[in-house]
């Protein structure tokens, strides 16, 4: 017996991994495999795909389903969610402030990402400048802090990051320091810093869960925690394993003093139980859909009294909006083969899918909803009834379709038609928390999940 969290993470060879363990000789040799199923599966969920290559995907996926769903009992949480409370998810597209805007573009006329649009990308600088970037996207002091010690340890630098930062130190104010996190300069911690004070303010006694996948960014998150005088526990990487269930027991007490509970998605993205809190806010995103969802779901599960607010930051028009994007593909991949309702992860990029990525959109205040080409105009606030019965697929997803959606599942990241759109101009929700943020969100996708319990 094996019991995988997430079946697909990575790619179609992980799952050939558990198979072939499992029932070993089904699907042939390695080799025969990827020819067979994997690079046509894959080839079709690529944006350029032709008609044909779409069909024979759809076929593989689908011939593939049906042998390994012989031998496979899959249940996900779906079978408990109906016995949860209510579930508002949100994704919000932060504005960047003008020094992330000015950082942002002398990063993306640096030579080292001009050298990776011409291809050139022997020793993986492109990798170097992707961190970079996000690091931008959650606050440029980490920016800042990355210059400062380049300076004092030149050789330390293996990619030619030194290129990189070329002239970025004359772009922050002479007086900005390597403490310097106010949250004037980052779009998505002036969100947070604005939802923690209306949570705090309309619903005391309810608690957040504050997720980064970095211990750098939840160092400063904890500096905005006791700046604005909240109460919070942390759980990361450092986190003695005798200690962490502890921790969660203490915070889920109705006892408990913390008001936040500081988590790395990489430590606690899997078991924890959390229902201590009914808010949570993702800061950052992970090229993985699988750490993201697993990261939000602590606190909508068993034992939970509360309606549930899911909160998704991304810093608008940014690499974060692409990282986003893929994670859409991706979480597809993962369907089609195990439901076949829902691409692969590449550490190598194009040099088409670089300069997609080293792209800053001003001009949009969502790339991702103008990637749908929906008309909406910024002020859907009707979402389709998740009871309804019949079964809609839609041309404009991203993507393109990958089969139909089931109406009693769970909206999937790859369905945003069937979301609320609200730019920032038409932020018209009955919401008290997002009320608050407005001013510097440029849009938000919104999904409410109300479970009906069998009587």
């Amino acid at each position: 017996f094996l019991f995988p969290g997430t079946p697909i993470q990575n790619d179609l060879q992980e799952f050939y991994a558990l198979i072939e363990f499992v029932n070993p000789g089904i699907l042939g040799s390695l080799s025969t495999y990827k020819k067979i199923y994997e690079e046509p599966i894959v080839r079709s969920r690529e944006p350029s795909a032709t008609k044909e290559e779409k069909e024979l995907g759809e076929k593989r996926a689908a011939e593939l389903t049906r042998i390994t769903g012989l031998f496979i009992l899959r249940r996900t949480q779906e079978v408990i969610n109906r016995f949860l409370p209510p579930k508002k998810e949100s994704i919000i597209f932060c504005r960047p402030t003008a020094l992330q805007l000015e950082l942002y573009r002398k990063l993306l006329s640096s030579q080292v990402i001009c050298s990776c649009l011409q291809g050139r990308l022997e020793n993986s600088p492109h990798l170097v400048c992707i961190g970079v970037l996000k690091k931008l996207c959650n606050h440029p002091c980490f920016l800042f802090k990355a210059i400062k010690e380049k300076s004092c340890d030149p050789m330390s630098d293996e990619h030619d990051e030194s290129g990189l930062y070329e002239g970025l130190i004359d772009v922050f104010p002479q007086n900005y320091t390597l403490d310097n996190f106010s949250e004037r300069d980052s779009g998505k911690l002036q969100v947070v810093v604005r939802l923690l004070a209306a949570i705090h303010e309309l619903k005391a006694p309810e608690r957040v869960v504050l997720v980064s996948n970095y211990t750098q960014t939840l160092n400063m998150l904890q500096e905005t925690c006791k700046c604005y005088g909240y109460t919070y526990t942390r759980l990361d990487g450092n986190t003695p394993v005798s200690q962490r269930q502890q921790i969660v027991d203490s915070f889920n007490s109705k006892s408990s003093p913390a008001f936040i509970f500081l988590l790395s998605s990489k430590a606690g993205g899997v078991g924890l139980n959390l229902v201590g809190a009914s808010h949570l806010i993702l800061y950052d995103i992970d090229w993985n859909p699988a750490t993201d969802i697993q990261a939000m779901s602590r606190v909508w599960r068993d034992g939970q009294k509360h309606t549930v607010y899911i909160y998704r930051l991304l810093t608008t028009g940014s690499i974060e909006e692409k990282i986003y994007q893929r994670q859409i593909s991706k979480q597809d991949l993962s369907g089609a083969v195990v439901d076949l309702s829902k691409t692969s992860e590449h550490i190598h990029f194009s040099v088409e899918e670089l300069r997609n990525l080293f792209t800053l959109h001003e001009d949009s205040s969502c790339v991702t909803h103008d990637l749908l080409e929906c008309d909406c105009m910024g002020k859907k606030d009707q979402q389709k009834p998740s009871s309804e019965k019949s079964s809609v697929s839609r041309s404009c997803q991203i993507g393109q379709n990958h089969g139909k959606l089931d109406a009693k599942k769970p909206l999937s990241m790859s369905q945003l038609m069937q979301w609320k759109h609200f730019s920032g101009q038409h932020l018209t929700l009955a919401d008290p928390f997002l009320e608050r943020i407005t001013e510097n969100v440029s849009f938000i996708f919104q999904n409410v999940t109300s479970p009906t319990s069998p009587t």
